[in-house]
Formats: C-alpha cells, sequence, structure tokens
C-alpha cells in the first residue's frame, strides 16, 4: 500500500483482539493438556520400566550364588564379616549393620530381623542398651578393654552388660585395675570364653587374685594374664584352650596344674608363661597324662626342671605347634632326658611345616628356631584361642657358645625327622645382627661345625659373618663327599642363596673361586669311583664380601661355572 491508502486502513475492534486472543490462549491450553498427557505417558513409562528393573534385578539378585544359600549358612558369612572387618573406631555396629542393610531387600530382611547380629558388644563402640534389647534371648560376647578410659565409663558398661550376665557366652576384659574384676558377675552359666589381662605389675596384685566365678560348667577356652579362677569349682570335660601368663603365686604348685591337665581331656592348646611354679614342687613320680587331642603347646620363661618335667608326662602324640623359650641348649644334649621327649614331640611338629629359620642371635645371644608365620607371638595372647595355627616351631635358647648349641639343635632336629623330610625348607643364619666381622666377641667367632650341613638337605639359604665359619663352610660346601650309607655328593643340594656380605678380608677371592669350581665346576656329572655325582643346581644369589671389589654381585655370572 502506498502512504495515503494505509492512512485510510482502520485498526482491529476491539471485539476482534478478543477473539484472536481467545483463539490464542485456547490453543495454548489445547498445548499444555497435551503437553501433560505426555508428561503422564511417560512418567507411567518410566514407572513401568523401573518396576520392570526391579523385578529382573531381584530375580537376578536370588540368582546369585551367595543368596541361594541357605538362611543360616547366609547369616553366618555376614557375621563373619562383621568379625573381621570390624567398623572403625568412629563407626558403631548400628552404623556397620545400617551399611549391610543397604546392599538389598535380603541383606536387610536378614540384618533386621536377626538378633544375632547384636550379639557383640564392646565397649566404647557399641550401646550396650540397644544391643541387649535387640540381641533378645541370643548369647552375648563382651569385650572391654579400659586402657585410658574413664573409670566410670567402664563401671557404668560392666553394671549395664551384668544385668544380662545369663546371656554371656565369653568375656574379653582387659584392665588397667583389679578393682574391675569386683565388677563382673559370679553366675555366668553360658560362659564357654574367659579372657582376663591385668595389666598391671603382677607385684601389685597383693597376693592371690581370682576371679569370683562359678558354676562354669560349659568352658572351652581360657586365657587368664596376671589372674586366677577357682579352679576347684569349675568343669573342665569341655576345655579346649587354657593359656595362663604372668600369674606369680596365683599357683600354688606342679600338682596343682597337673590336676588341671587331668581334668581336661579334650584340652587342644596349652600355653603357660611366667607362670610361678617352684622346681622344688616338682613330683618325685611321674604319672603320665594323656591329651591325645593337644595340638599347641607353648612353654616360655619357666623353670627348666618344670619344662622337663612337663615334656616327659604329657602324652600328645597329635602335636602340630610347640613353643619353648627361655629353655638351655643343654637340654637338647643327647644325654639329657629332655632330648628324648623332644625326639617324640617335634616329628609331628615338623611333617606339618613349610620352612623353618635357624639362627644365630648375635644381639640378644640366643639360638632360634622359628617356623614361618613365627608361632606364639606375644601379641597373640589374647586371640590364640580363637585362631590357632595349623602348624608352628618356635625355640629360643639362650647360649654362651653358639657352635656347640647349633650342634644340638640341629642334631635334635635331623634325628626328629627334619633330615628324611623333602618339603620343609631351611634357612640358615649365622651372626645375624652383626653387620661386621670385627664387631664379634671371641665366644661367637669360629664356633659352626660344616659338617652340620650334611644334615640340613633342604637348606635353601646361608649367611654367616665370621671369616673362620665362611672359609670352613665355603670349603665344606665345594667337595663332594661320602655320605653315611657310602654315596657320594654335595651338602645342601638345595641350596639357592649364600650372603656372606659383611665378612672381613680373611676370606679371599680364592676362598669364592675354589668353592665355586668344587661344587660347580664345568656343570656336568662325573665319576667318583664306579658312581655318579651330579653337580647341584646353580646359585640364584651370591652376597659376596664388600672387600671383593672386582666380583660385584650384579656383575658376578654364575653361568660360566654351570
Amino acid at each position: 500500500f502506498d502512504s495515503d491508502e494505509a492512512a485510510k486502513l482502520e485498526p482491529p475492534s476491539e471485539d476482534i483482539i478478543n477473539d484472536v486472543v481467545a483463539t490464542l490462549v485456547k490453543s495454548l491450553h489445547g498445548l499444555k493438556n497435551e503437553i501433560n498427557i505426555l508428561d503422564a505417558a511417560l512418567i507411567a513409562i518410566g514407572n513401568n520400566i523401573l518396576a520392570r528393573s526391579a523385578v529382573y534385578k531381584k530375580k537376578y539378585n536370588e540368582m546369585l550364588p551367595i543368596h541361594r544359600l541357605p538362611p543360616e549358612l547366609f547369616t553366618t558369612i555376614l557375621l563373619i564379616d562383621l568379625r573381621e572387618n570390624p567398623p572403625r573406631r568412629s563407626l558403631s555396629r548400628r552404623h556397620r549393620l545400617w551399611q549391610l542393610a543397604l546392599v538389598s531387600s535380603k541383606w536387610q530382611k536378614t540384618v533386621a530381623l536377626n538378633p544375632i547380629f547384636w550379639t557383640d558388644i564392646h565397649f566404647r563402640r557399641d550401646d550396650p542398651n540397644l544391643c541387649l534389647r535387640k540381641s533378645q534371648n541370643a548369647l552375648l560376647n563382651i569385650k572391654c578393654d579400659t586402657f585410658y578410659q574413664d573409670v566410670d565409663d567402664v563401671e557404668e558398661f560392666l553394671e549395664t552388660v551384668a544385668t544380662a550376665a545369663h546371656r554371656w557366652r565369653s568375656i574379653a576384659l582387659s584392665c588397667n585395675s583389679r578393682d574391675f574384676l569386683q565388677k563382673l558377675p559370679s553366675a555366668t552359666p553360658q560362659l564357654t570364653d574367659v579372657q582376663i589381662n591385668v595389666r598391671a605389675p603382677s607385684n601389685a596384685l597383693g597376693g592371690q587374685e581370682e576371679l569370683k566365678i562359678r558354676g562354669l560348667v560349659k568352658l572351652q577356652h581360657v586365657c587368664l594374664v596376671r589372674v586366677g579362677l577357682e579352679w576347684e569349682s569349675l568343669n573342665l570335660e569341655r576345655l579346649l584352650s587354657l593359656q595362663l601368663s604372668h600369674l606369680g603365686n596365683i599357683v600354688p604348685d606342679l600338682d596343682w596344674l597337673l590336676t588341671i591337665l587331668q581334668r581336661s581331656p579334650q584340652l587342644e592348646q596349652l600355653a603357660l608363661s611366667n607362670v610361678g611354679i617352684a622346681s622344688d614342687s616338682i613330683p618325685h613320680t611321674r604319672t603320665g597324662i594323656r591329651l591325645l587331642r593337644l595340638k599347641s603347646l607353648q612353654l616360655t620363661t619357666l623353670p627348666e626342671r618344670v619344662v622337663e618335667y612337663l615334656l616327659s608326662v604329657i602324652d600328645c602324640p597329635h602335636l602340630t605347634a610347640i613353643k619353648l623359650v627361655g629353655f638351655s641348649d643343654a637340654n637338647f644334649a643327647a644325654e639329657r632326658p629332655s632330648q628324648a621327649f623332644l625326639k617324640k614331640l617335634l616329628p609331628s611338629v615338623l611333617k606339618n611345616l613349610d620352612d623353618i629359620g635357624i639362627r644365630h642371635e648375635t644381639t640378644f645371644g640366643t639360638i632360634e628356631v622359628i617356623s614361618h608365620p613365627i608361632f606364639g607371638l606375644e601379641s597373640e595372647w589374647m586371640s590364640w584361642a580363637a585362631s590357632p595355627h595349623a602348624g608352628g616351631l618356635h625355640i629360643t635358647s639362650p647360649t654362651e657358645n653358639y657352635g656347640k648349641s647349633l650342634e644340638r639343635i640341629i642334631t635334635l632336629l635331623s634325628a626328629s625327622g627334619l633330615y628324611e623330610s623333602t618339603s620343609v625348607l631351611v634357612t640358615l643364619s649365622l651372626q645375624e645382627g652383626a653387620i661386621s666381622a670385627n664387631e664379634l666377641s671371641e665366644n661367637q667367632r669360629g664356633g659352626f661345625n660344616p659338617d652340620l650341613l650334611a644334615k640340613l638337605p633342604t637348606l635353601t639359604y646361608l649367611a654367616a659373618v665370621d671369616p673362620t665359619d665362611v672359609r670352613a663352610i665355603l670349603q665344606h660346601l665345594g667337595e663332594c663327599q661320602q655320605k653315611t650309607d657310602g654315596v657320594w655328593g654335595y651338602s645342601c643340594p638345595q641350596l639357592k642363596r649364600i650372603n656372606i656380605e659383611w665378612t672381613n678380608e680373611e676370606v679371599t677371592q680364592e676362598n669364592i673361586d675354589v668353592f665355586i669350581a668344587g661344587r660347580y665346576g664345568d656343570g656336568e656329572p662325573f665319576y667318583r669311583g664306579n658312581q655318579l655325582v651330579k653337580r647341584p643346581p646353580s646359585l640364584d644369589t651370591i652376597h659376596l664380601p664388600m672387600h671383593l671389589e672386582q666380583f660385584e654381585e650384579e656383575d658376578l655370572d654364575l653361568a660360566q661355572w654351570m
């Protein structure tokens, strides 16, 4: 339009504008309704997908192996997880159970409906009132460590759990004062495990200190440190584990101990450490005690006559673990009766081991024979009853003449089956703890008899510091020798590693060369008389003396001798 025609146009009337607006609003409402219908459809589709997914997920979870287990076994697995992976100090048992309940509905139902998950009550970690209520009538495991804790809090905890003393299955109490012992209830008919450790010095106990717990007819595990029991009132027919440590004058005499052992025919584990039994209380007659189920025996820091007597009277043919600490090496000599007793006990122990280490420790002046993992650690005193090792050997003997001590112990082990064994690998360390041959004292030098190596056919590692010992060992290992059965061969055919790094200049390159040439030669078998002798396998590692710079370990090529 031109400007004249545009000027003649009139604006739309109000009715027309209202009609247009009404039409637009109606269209928008229609569009909104369609959007709402689509939203509702999408929500319905989403809910349907979620519902189907939940069904499929539930069916999938039900098909998992762990969810197809019987309820009792599934509950046991969750309990083991709780006990093997306890909550952090900042988390209570309730928080840990809540975490488990979030896994699935089955886990939630199992945790919520089973009172057994609330039966372990730990001081400071758990609410005792909540656990007592949730556990209903199930048996309880009480654990309380009072180290650096407020006395009032400890007493309140013990008084609270004592209200359910008739349901106690186990009590583990570690405390600084004997006053807390008075808070323990006297009637606990269901109690099977007792672990009490009074950390106060033994001379602070003020005479005999005994727990006033009576009527224990189901007792299975007892671990007592600096505290006793009224043994006369106890039924010990079911006792499986007995550990007594630092009892001082709480122990009357050896007859008392023998009576307890005789009343415990099911005993599987016995550990005595620093138990105040006087040597003059040893009976004149030796009455044997048959403990056919005994598998583990620890005798630590006891008078030698007491140890020798116990070894002589206890008949335990199925022993798999033994620990002797502080027992003089003189008791291993052939002329001592104790050697004969040990020769009866050790064979069943040795056949259950994978490897042992024999070492002369210069720092403490001891000879040690230790299996791995180390058996009977001090930290195991409170847990050993619940988790015993299948097998173990731990002998620690003070020595003034390490050469004679080693001869006695190696001869004993060899006579007990170590020589015939092909499965027990052995390591031998002389002068362990010394970083230089020059710092060795006179009684730590030149005392090792290299012929003892012939009694260690499964030796895999050998270390020595004293140059006299090193030269004698290298000479012995490098010589082909005739055994007692007439067969020619080399000692220690399984030897893989040698460490003579810390010896001094008295060990020369010639000593090394003679050893390697004699033992390995050109690697080929050779005849000795009419017998064919095979060379031992090559070494994996040899740590040479530091002064032999031209033959650093990484530059030594043993293959040239093979």
